[in-house]
């Protein structure tokens, strides 16, 4: 498996599992006007941009030639399973907001 590639691919599925969270959050910020609800908003919004740069940050690394490729094939592992554990918590909190 190529770590790097399913590292930008899970960051992706955050991004998707992010949108849901943030459009509940936002129908419950219609009922709830709350500084809380407001926090879940900007918190979950915040993990989209953080998302949003990792995919920049693995293509830009995937584009970068063989210079850093021992750097970048040391580091994927471990920021695989980073975006792997993130993608578990969030499908738990989509779950656990649905109901």
């Amino acid at each position: 498996m190529d770590f790097m590639l399913g590292a930008a691919g899970a960051a992706l599925l955050n991004i998707g599992l992010l949108g849901g969270i943030v459009a509940l959050y936002v129908s419950s910020l219609r009922l709830i006007k709350s500084y809380f609800t407001w926090g879940l908003v900007i918190v979950a919004s915040l993990f989209i941009v953080q998302n949003v740069v990792i995919v920049i940050f693995w293509s830009n690394l995937y584009t970068a030639g063989p210079a850093i490729k021992n750097i970048v094939d040391a580091a994927a592992p471990y920021l695989f399973a980073i975006n792997a554990a993130q993608s578990g918590g969030l499908a738990v909190l989509f779950w656990i907001t649905r109901r």
